[in-house]
């Protein structure tokens, strides 16, 4: 491995780590797998992360802020209710489908390791209170009617978009992405009062 400054060599392994995590999940992740994706020896890694659970948590906090910065990113480009269908829409591009699936192994490794579980928690607060503020901000245009609390609908939205984006993308389910679109926009129109006849195309748009 060429020779990198200490942080350029930090994000190098948690890059690679991450790699690992989209083709094996956060339990697939081991130090010789992440050293042969970044083509090193795995001293350098032993060298740079005091154990393996250090190391997975802060890939989990890498991966946490790059999707809040996109959050920020599309919520200054657009309004809040297509900010948040942009958040929701089920047709995401490879790369979000990939790294959904390391979300969905993150919440398998967080019920294995306690330290990853609090930042795995801490991680998911932080996507909550991004949505809070969408909510909030939609309030305030009145693109929303909120029929519950802003932390409550925010909490209820998140748990219901993600488990419906996780089950309906597994081989053998049959719950398909039409009609697990179809229910988040029930959802919408329950919560925030959201009642456009393009909601569920919007859902399953391309971006």
């Amino acid at each position: 491995m060429a020779y990198l400054a200490k942080e350029e060599r930090r994000k190098a392994i948690i890059l690679a780590t991450l790699e690992v995590a989209k083709e094996k999940g956060f339990a697939g992740i081991t130090t010789r797998a992440v050293a042969k994706q970044l083509d090193a020896a795995t001293g350098i890694i032993h060298h740079h992360f005091k154990s393996l659970s250090e190391l997975k948590c802060e890939a989990l906090r890498y991966l946490s802020q790059k999707n809040g910065a996109n959050c920020i990113t599309i919520s200054n480009d657009l309004p809040p209710t297509q900010a948040l269908l942009r958040l929701l829409s089920f047709n995401v591009t490879p790369e979000e489908r990939s790294e959904t699936s390391v979300w969905v192994s993150a919440a398998d490794e967080a019920n294995r390791d306690p330290e990853f579980a609090r930042v795995y928690g801490e991680e998911t607060n932080k996507s909550h209170e991004w949505l809070c503020s969408n909510l909030k901000e939609g309030a305030r245009t009145g693109e929303y009617t909120l029929t519950l609390p802003v932390e409550f609908a925010a909490w209820k939205l998140m748990s219901l978009a993600f488990n419906l984006y996780d089950v309906s993308n597994l081989p053998d389910t049959a719950l398909t992405p039409d009609m697990a679109v179809q229910i988040l926009k029930d959802e919408l129109k329950s919560t925030l009062g959201l009642e456009s006849k393009d909601l569920a195309s919007q859902l399953l748009s391309s971006h």
